[in-house]
């Protein structure tokens, strides 16, 4: 899988701050959770195709970045967006060392 074949479905915004975070799903049935809080950005895939996103909360780790200060739980879409793209670069990487 080439990273041009991940395509994003949906982006949802299930809350705003306190943590910021986000659902994603991708064109190829997986889920992304995206959750910025105390400072920390966190990016996790499910394995596998699913309509749960516990499969990503409790899956691969894309991204774990400390970017702000401990009690900074606030992150725009635009920030988000950043990182999402650096996330699937790296899960296209990890699909083509996993095949």
């Amino acid at each position: 899988m080439t990273q041009q074949n991940i395509g994003i479905k949906y982006i949802k915004r299930t809350c705003e701050s306190c943590p910021s975070q986000w659902e994603v799903k991708l064109m190829d049935g997986r889920m992304l959770y995206i959750r910025y809080r105390w400072g920390i950005l966190s990016i996790r895939a499910s394995l596998k195709k699913t309509d749960d996103i516990m499969d990503a909360v409790n899956g691969k780790e894309i991204i774990g970045e400390k970017l702000g200060a401990g009690f900074d739980g606030y992150l725009s879409d635009n920030a988000m967006r950043r990182y999402l793209k650096t996330a699937l670069e790296k899960l296209a990487i990890w699909n083509n060392f996993s095949k």
